[in-house]
């Protein structure tokens, strides 16, 4: 399964098991350009880029605070664990669980529905140094 089947595998479990929950994806890995106009591409991440596009985003942000953390972050790979995540993710990752959020990288459908009902349902907890 690709990361993009995987992916909406886990917005269509999203919207049938948790119905209320707040969520959105963030499109920066989204394809700019059709065939190789890497050209047009590089013009259209900029016009993203002037509108707050941030590079390193996680692909779900689910808005339900749980278990002391104030959002979940959840940043896809194939279930392979695809490149296991680039330096500006893992980055981001790092300044999201700086300000209260929970992030954490799923390798395939299986492994981001563990990670999403474990938070959903409290199973995570912050732990308070």
């Amino acid at each position: 399964m690709s990361e993009h089947d995987a992916q909406v595998a886990v917005v269509d479990y999203i919207h049938f098991a948790y119905p209320d929950v707040l969520f959105w994806s963030t499109p920066n890995g989204a394809r700019l350009s059709s065939g190789k106009d890497r050209r047009l591409a590089a013009i259209r991440w900029n016009v993203l880029l002037a509108e707050g596009a941030l590079p390193g985003v996680s692909d779900l942000i689910i808005f339900e605070p749980r278990g002391g953390y104030s959002a979940m972050f959840l940043e896809m790979k194939r279930e392979d664990g695809g490149d296991g995540g680039s330096d500006k993710q893992a980055k981001f990752l790092l300044k999201i669980e700086e300000r209260g959020g929970y992030g954490v990288i799923a390798d395939g459908f299986e492994d981001a529905k563990k990670w999403v009902d474990d938070y959903l349902t409290g199973k995570i907890k912050k732990i308070v140094e």
